[in-house]
């Protein structure tokens, strides 16, 4: 019976990871649809800017309207920008700020131009109030923690019974000690 329990909880581990991958698969093909909108509408917007300067050029354009397009533009790209940035994170990618290329989100330099990619920004974490914290280095300590994981500086006290470690030998003369067992004198025993 057990058997059947662990095939079961395998099975529904796989059904669980197949669908969030169609999840994510569904949500990649919404995302690359509305950026197939939104780029279209870019550029029906760029011709419109387009008409607009060029009869402004000529004399009879109204600059009040190439002003509302070109926020409309403004808009329209950071729209895509977004739409880029979510369907990047689905896919656990990210693009080179240089060239656009996209990259493993490991990956440290950019496989078609060769620059440095910029670091991630660590996550904050939050910290409790009453968190401890290594008094050498500063690392913070965590709940079952004996020694910092840092610096390796022990947290817990020493044991009170402990002997205090002994003082450094001075350059001193060893004493000379008399091994033979000294001679009784037997007249001064008797007195």
């Amino acid at each position: 019976m057990e058997y059947f329990n662990v095939i079961g909880k395998k099975f529904s581990n796989v059904a669980k990871s197949v669908t969030e991958k169609t999840k994510d698969s569904v949500e990649v093909t919404r995302i690359a649809s509305d950026l197939r909108i939104q780029r279209n509408a870019l550029e029906q917007l760029y011709a419109e800017l387009g008409k607009v300067c060029y009869a402004i050029r000529m004399g009879d354009g109204d600059a009040e309207q190439a002003e509302q397009l070109a926020g409309r533009v403004q808009r329209t790209l950071a729209r895509i920008e977004e739409l880029e940035a979510q369907r990047d994170a689905i896919r656990d990618v990210r693009r080179c700020p240089s060239c656009g290329a996209v990259m493993a989100r490991e990956a440290r330099f950019c496989s078609s131009c060769g620059k440095r990619m910029p670091e991630d920004a660590p996550q904050a974490e939050e910290v409790p109030a009453e968190a401890e914290y290594c008094p050498d280095c500063g690392a913070q300590r965590g709940e079952n923690d004996r020694f910092c994981p840092v610096c390796g500086r022990p947290f817990e006290a020493a044991p009170a019974e402990a002997e205090p470690p002994a003082a450094p030998a001075e350059d001193v003369e060893p004493a000379v000690v008399d091994t033979e067992e000294p001679h009784i004198d037997e007249d001064t025993d008797r007195e």
